[in-house]
């Protein structure tokens, strides 16, 4: 994420670090008027605090390069001007300073001013000032400023890095030189990091965008990245310097809303929008998923999906205008490919100039499991575990409208135990649950999966053969009524085997409703029980 804005501020963070310096820094216009200066330089030239800016460097003798001034030699001793008119040998370091604006405010230099006045007249001018200025002027930059810096060489590898960039990360400095960007983050993010890297490298400038890091605890933050490309002597492109920005350090709402989130129940993650990749989990979320956060961070959303058409349904009502989902039931998937129930809600929101999708996940595996084992026992027969007559009724005018809709037969069986009540009144009510539970089961296993089973009530059960005609569901009819006739069931005093008589109609005419085509069935049952029992009819018209 590019930010013009993000840079400036960037540099006037970089600059105030400079006021800890103890060497004078200035940051100067091209035509030498001084925009900013440390208060080591207000010292060194003898100016109260605040009255440089404003100044030409001229008035100081100091304005040795740049625009109308003499070539400078870096490390060279120049004598310059303090305030009150008195001399003073100092050394000059100048490097370019690109604030990004237009114009002449946009080539700006930046000078470090040594003063090297005793040892010069110590050593009648015979000093090393190149060795006694560069080096501890870079090292001071690094250690003074309280926030993390580093320098890449044009390979990627640190060649530098100060003491705030390792307590961030918990990388001691020797550990982190001629490291690379994957010592730092996983691969995905490093590569992007690289691809930064490398447009600095061949476009100049500077850049600032958000990404995570993983820091001394463990933990995979967000932060601010800054970096601005530096060249060598001849003009090549040498390395990158930049510096991380702690989000949560500059802003101390936000620190405590995470530590809100992190005691959340509801798993919470923050993916962007233009390539939805994480950029934030809460431990509900890892834990959810089944993996350490730092390994969620960088990967991307799509991943824990479980059915991609699911995701195509949130992607639909996201692009819907509505701007979120709320409570959708989605199914996502554990690390190890384990499924979990969801009730998903997803919003869009921007934060700090990114658009990001805001997504909370409550596990509703234990719930919905619960909810479906509760339909399913509203919808069951208490006794015999099959339909019972309202799920029955519902199901089966399901198949009767399809049959009509594609001009399709069905068949309706009723079936019912013979001389019941001698059953419960011989052998108990209880032997009774058991013989009816025996024929429930008997049934099934003869059906076919797709034939409805259920039960009207006390011994009577019903069937809807979807596709058979009434002849072909006699042959079904009377397979079950020899299985059941064979069944031994236990009873106290032993065993004992029952039979069922069983009526048949089938679907006629496209008006047709079930409950004509079970009346049917039942007319087609009293004829078989008229004629002696365990037997199986059809109906036909006069019954």
């Amino acid at each position: 994420m590019m930010s013009g804005r993000g840079v400036d501020d960037g540099r006037e963070t970089a600059f105030s670090a400079f006021d800890r310096l103890p060497v004078g820094v200035c940051l100067v216009t091209a035509s030498g008027i001084i925009h900013h200066a440390n208060p080591a330089l207000h010292d060194l030239l003898g100016c109260e605090a605040g009255g440089l800016p404003g100044r030409s460097l001229c008035e100081f003798a100091l304005d040795h390069g740049g625009p109308g001034g003499a070539a400078q030699e870096t490390g060279q001793a120049f004598r310059i001007l303090r305030n009150d008119g008195s001399a003073r040998w100092v050394t000059v370091a100048e490097r370019p300073w690109d604030s990004g604006a237009d114009g002449d405010a946009g080539m700006q230099r930046l000078l470090t001013v040594t003063d090297v006045d005793s040892l010069y007249r110590q050593t009648g001018g015979a000093i090393d000032t190149a060795a006694c200025t560069e080096k501890p002027v870079v090292d001071a930059l690094l250690e003074a400023s309280p926030v993390p810096l580093f320098v890449k060489d044009a390979a990627g590898q640190y060649i530098a890095v100060n003491h705030a960039f390792s307590r961030l990360t918990g990388i001691a400095r020797d550990e982190m030189l001629r490291q690379t960007a994957f010592a730092l983050t996983g691969p995905d993010m490093a590569s992007q990091h690289v691809g930064h890297d490398r447009d600095l490298l061949e476009h100049d400038g500077s850049v600032r965008y958000e990404a995570p890091i993983c820091t001394a605890e463990g933990a995979m933050r967000m932060v601010n990245l800054t970096k601005t490309a530096f060249h060598d002597g001849s003009g090549k492109p040498a390395g990158i310097v930049g510096a991380i920005h702690e989000l949560t350090e500059a802003r101390p709402n936000e620190e405590r809303l995470e530590a809100i989130l992190e005691q959340s129940p509801i798993g919470v993650s923050v993916s962007r929008r233009d390539d939805g990749r994480i950029i934030f989990v809460n431990t509900r979320f890892a834990e959810l998923i089944g993996l350490p956060r730092e390994k969620l961070i960088g990967s991307r959303a799509r991943d824990y999906y479980l059915d991609s058409h699911q995701r195509l349904r949130v992607l639909e009502r996201l692009r819907g205008g509505g701007g979120g989902v709320t409570n959708m039931e989605v199914q996502f998937k554990r690390a190890d490919g384990s499924p979990f129930w969801t009730l998903f809600t997803v919003n869009q929101a921007v934060i700090q100039g990114m658009a990001v999708n805001l997504a909370w996940i409550y596990d509703y595996t234990e719930r919905r499991s619960m909810e479906e084992a509760l339909r399913d026992m509203a919808s069951r027969d208490p006794l015999t575990g099959i339909y019972n007559r309202r799920s029955f009724m519902d199901m089966a005018r399901a198949q009767l409208a399809r049959a009509h809709r594609f001009h399709e037969p069905l068949s309706v069986f009723v079936l019912d135990v013979d001389h019941f009540k001698r059953i419960n009144d011989t052998f108990g009510h209880a032997t009774g649950d058991d013989a009816l539970r025996m024929v429930a089961a008997g049934c099934q296993a003869i059906l076919r999966e797709y034939d409805i089973l259920g039960r009207l009530g006390g011994e009577e059960f019903v069937v809807v053969l979807p596709g058979a005609t009434a002849d072909e569901s006699r042959v079904v009819a009377e397979r079950v009524r020899r299985h059941l006739a064979r069944m031994p069931i236990e009873a106290t005093d032993g065993t004992f085997r029952l039979t069922a008589s069983i009526g048949i109609a089938g679907l006629e005419g496209a008006t047709d409703t079930l409950e004509r085509a079970i009346h049917r069935a039942d007319l087609a049952l009293y004829r078989a029980k008229h004629l002696g029992r365990n037997r199986v009819a059809v109906f036909e018209p006069g019954m």
